[in-house]
């Protein structure tokens, strides 16, 4: 989500991979890994969904379905046992999805809808593109490069049947660290900060409503 990876953007260094040697991607891997990831940007940027939801990792789809359940049946202290972005993303399905699409739809649906209504979108990948990519077995890395300068963090891949796809997911773990940190400098607390986003992003008759699980 677009202010999600504003948090990202900031966040130091995730040390990624373990075990396996990694090795400098092949050429045909490499194309594959920068065209996955300029087919993301330019669909999350154009707002186009399905397009997005095609190159995106089955974590995302797994991400989004353990939020749709929440929203639909967790009550705050389920959310409080959950990490701020998550929570967030389980907050943000209540406001902007039906209470139908969200029993109903698929967990890709969930993710099209995000893209499609610009929950998603240009802040943080308007200028970035990806630094050297490496391999380690059927998981990609490459560093994040905007105006030139390499960023403080990974963008990861996953080869799902023979394909790459782009995982945002981690960067949501990067984005949980942020709050930490911005609370922490803030004299404030992470649970403040994510109802302070929710009063500013929809007002805070509606920021109270959403703390209650989707029932009926």
């Amino acid at each position: 989500m677009t202010w999600l990876i504003r948090f990202a953007l900031c966040l130091p260094l995730l040390v990624t991979g373990c075990g396996s040697t990694p090795t400098p991607a092949a050429p045909d891997d490499t194309g594959a890994v920068h065209k996955a990831f300029e087919t993301y940007t330019k669909a999350a940027l154009a707002k186009d969904g399905a397009t997005a939801q095609g190159v995106l990792a089955s974590t995302v789809s797994d991400y989004y379905d353990k939020a749709r359940g929440l929203a639909l049946t967790g009550t705050e202290a389920d959310l409080a046992t959950i990490s701020p972005t998550r929570r967030l993303t389980v907050y943000v399905l209540r406001a902007e999805v039906e209470p139908g699409a969200l029993r109903d739809g698929k967990p890709a649906d969930l993710v099209k809808a995000s893209f499609d209504k610009g929950l998603v979108g240009e802040n943080g990948i308007t200028d970035l593109v990806l630094g050297k990519v490496v391999v380690t077995g059927d998981k990609a890395v490459a560093p994040a490069v905007i105006g030139g300068q390499e960023a403080p963090y990974h963008v990861e891949f996953l080869r799902e049947q023979g394909a790459w796809k782009v995982d945002i997911v981690p960067l949501m773990a990067l984005a949980d660290e942020g709050f930490g940190e911005a609370a922490k400098n803030q004299g404030s607390t992470v649970e403040s900060m994510v109802d302070g986003i929710l009063v500013s992003k929809y007002g805070p008759e509606k920021a109270a409503a959403l703390h209650q699980p989707i029932t009926g």
